[in-house]
């Protein structure tokens, strides 16, 4: 089942704005290539992950593009791993950031 990282911004009928995400940097996060005609960051993610809707966290460790139209052919990405605690810490900061967005 794909992750909600929105359900943590609900605040009884109010959906707060998602604050700025930045993952920190791991010796076992992974690398990748990225060629927009060979693969997509979904794709990517499916193939790390098993879930391609975890293709925010992917975008969210290369905070340096904004959008994945944003990225380069032939640029190494970092993909943040290992997942459960890159998930945990995504959840940390969306609860401990939200009330400050």
């Amino acid at each position: 089942m794909p992750y909600n990282f929105y359900s943590l911004l609900k605040d009884n009928d109010i959906l707060k704005d998602m604050p700025p995400l930045k993952i920190q940097k791991r010796i076992t996060d992974k690398s990748v290539t990225y060629n927009k005609q060979l693969n997509r960051l979904d794709t990517i993610a499916g193939n790390i992950y098993r879930d391609e809707t975890l293709w925010r966290l992917i975008l969210w460790a290369n905070e340096q593009y904004f959008m994945e139209f944003d990225i380069p052919d032939n640029t190494v990405i970092r993909v943040p791993w290992p997942l459960q605690d890159v998930i945990s810490e995504v959840q940390t900061t969306i609860v401990s950031k939200k009330d400050k967005a």
